[in-house]
């Protein structure tokens, strides 16, 4: 599947990369794959945009929020903690608000680990 044959495949293969980057970054101690996934959700970002898949991007987003504050958390960077915080949060959000409870209560879930990380990291 080639990105200008089948743009919103070739997006929804990008996620589907990510989310399995991310679960194997999350197993392991480094950040490599973890930066991986966020090259790859980017990837689908591209063109899983608001207007046109508001819910996919926001779930996509808030993974890329996720692998942000696993790295953020490894590394201790304290600006990063509070991009993945915000991505997570608006994720939470536009899920939520679009009726897609099961997506809003994984992000909700990740909400006060990703607080934590953000307070810990800025001294709060």
């Amino acid at each position: 599947m080639t990105h200008e044959r089948n743009p919103v495949g070739w997006a929804g293969a990008q996620d589907s990369l990510g989310d399995a980057l991310r679960a194997w970054g999350e197993r392991e101690g480094g950040t490599a794959r973890l930066e991986e996934a966020i090259v790859a959700y980017r990837a689908a970002l591209e063109e899983r945009t608001r207007e046109r898949v508001p819910l996919n991007r926001a779930a996509t987003f808030g993974n890329q929020g996720v692998a942000m504050m696993l790295i953020a958390g490894r590394t201790h960077d304290g600006a990063l903690a509070a991009a993945a915080l915000q991505q997570i949060q608006t994720a939470y959000e536009t899920e939520r608000s679009g009726g897609q409870q099961h997506w809003a209560a994984e992000f909700e879930a990740r909400l006060p680990k990703a607080q934590a990380i953000r307070d810990r990291l800025q001294g709060r």
